[in-house]
């Protein structure tokens, strides 16, 4: 071993007291050295310890079992491709955000992915954000409860500033359809929220919520929310009025139909097409009950089923069209003999009855032929899906806000979680997968999808197989290497 006058300068200065540097070949050495009493030599004894690493120009290199540990103190795992997709998807409501809320949009729209994504309250969106690689992509929001709360009041505060940001989806639209849900809300602040009737016949504080939904692009265009008492078709003239929109047609269901609601939207020239109760006085079952074919006006195919339909003219300029589908009435017969579970006589009401099986009828004084009504009633399945996503994928039918501000603000967010959806819907329809896949399952799979950090470098984790196949068939341009990691 060198003498320490014959180490070179750079060597010397990492030599420190209870240290000795040892020499192996050209290479110099850092170890821990101590003395110790030799009781048998009478003298002190130097005994050498831990390693702590080689020697080189550039510093000192410690062990490399080290260095590892060291990394793994420092490494992160981030949730990546869900995040990523809803990003990418959604540049352009980011931007239009941007513009309109200048100092809030990164935060409501991060809200938005996570109330789309994760399902989350106000209270778990920083968790959300913290363990997701978007905090990396849009860094710097501030998303703690009480930040969001008050971002949710000062939201809803500016309606104006709503309005313009839903105008940009109803522009262009050709066909827009309206409906009503409910959510209940138990805040005694929120004045909106009143005693009421909702769907399910329920009496209990609620506000009501208007929804535009265009048929054309598949998704939701506009909303309004009002109090819950309200259940006539003023709130969704109001909100025809509000977005500036023409041309709108009212799907409504079999409770919505009245002589007074009918003259409210004469009066706002609003197309409408109402289902009626079979028990009503203005259908006329002379066709169906004569059981003659050559009674109906005529018949078209939907869905590679038949349809019959037949007409009658009101005095008020409109039409009761009653449609038969031989499919259905099959169905409602079986179910009906089902359930009076096989007994040798048949009951009255089946006979009194079986000529109303398999018929829907409806009132509307759109011009339009037979089919093309008939398609739009159908279409309705498709409003069912949003308030479905609405209630069921976001939670939103229950609220804790405290205030009105603060329940228009939220509206407002999970307005947007919506947007977000049926983009994703849009994608899986257009791609012809949507008999396999939701949006949820899209999210779910691709959530699996992660990147890590080691020291200050980022890197793929393995992606799994299905969630892999998911990307290819999509064609979501998601930047990993073809091995699935980097």
């Amino acid at each position: 071993m060198k003498r320490k006058s014959q180490l070179p300068g750079w060597v010397l200065k990492h030599k420190r007291r209870g240290t000795e540097v040892k020499t192996v070949g050209s290479g110099y050495y850092l170890c821990e050295v101590k003395s110790v009493w030799d009781p048998e030599k009478k003298r002190a004894k130097k005994i050498s310890g831990k390693y702590l690493g080689k020697i080189t120009r550039d510093g000192l290199v410690k062990p490399k079992h080290e260095r590892v540990l060291e990394n793994l103190k420092d490494v992160t795992v981030k949730e990546f491709g869900a995040t990523y997709l809803l990003q990418s998807m959604n540049e352009d409501i980011a931007g239009l955000l941007k513009e309109l809320y200048p100092d809030e949009w990164k935060e409501l729209f991060i809200f938005s992915i996570f109330r789309l994504k994760n399902n989350s309250p106000l209270k778990n969106v920083i968790y959300h954000y913290n363990d997701s690689y978007l905090s990396e992509m849009i860094d710097d929001a501030r998303v703690s409860p009480k930040v969001l709360g008050r971002l949710l009041r000062d939201i809803g505060r500016r309606r104006g500033r709503i309005t313009q940001f839903l105008k940009e989806f109803v522009t262009g639209v050709d066909f827009a359809v309206i409906d009503l849900t409910h959510v209940f809300s138990l805040s005694e602040n929120v004045i909106s929220s009143t005693l009421g009737h909702n769907s399910k016949g329920e009496y209990v504080p609620q506000v009501n919520l208007t929804v535009l939904y265009s048929l054309d692009k598949r998704q939701p265009a506009y909303f309004r929310i009002m109090p819950g008492s309200i259940r006539d078709v003023s709130s969704v003239v109001l909100t025809v009025k509000e977005a500036g929109i023409r041309g709108v047609v009212l799907l409504g269901d079999k409770g919505i139909y009245s002589s007074a609601n009918v003259k409210t939207l004469k009066e706002e020239k609003i197309k409408y097409i109402l289902p009626l109760k079979r028990n009503s006085s203005l259908i006329d079952y002379g066709p169906v009950e004569s059981g003659n074919r050559k009674n109906f006006d005529g018949y078209f195919f939907f869905e590679e089923r038949h349809i019959w339909h037949c007409s009658s003219e009101l005095s008020g300029g409109e039409r009761v069209i009653t449609f038969l589908d031989e499919k259905l009435k099959g169905e409602e017969e079986k179910d009906f003999l089902f359930r009076v579970g096989g007994k040798k006589k048949v009951p009255k009401e089946f006979y009194d009855n079986q000529f109303r099986l398999g018929t829907i009828s409806v009132i509307t004084d759109y011009r339009r032929k037979p089919k093309r009504i008939f398609e739009l009633l159908k279409s309705r399945v498709e409003i069912e899906n949003l308030f479905d996503t609405f209630k069921n994928t976001l939670n939103a039918d229950r609220s804790y806000m405290r205030d009105d501000y603060q329940m228009e603000g939220w509206m407002f967010v999970n307005f947007i979680a919506m947007l977000f959806y049926y983009r994703i819907y849009g994608r899986l329809l257009e791609k012809d997968m949507l008999n396999n896949y939701s949006p949820s399952d899209i999210l779910l799979h691709l959530s699996r999808v992660r990147k890590i950090r080691i020291g200050d470098n980022w890197k793929f984790a393995e992606i799994p197989k299905k969630s892999r196949k998911v990307i290819e068939k999509l064609g979501i341009d998601i930047p990993i290497p073809k091995n699935g990691r980097s």
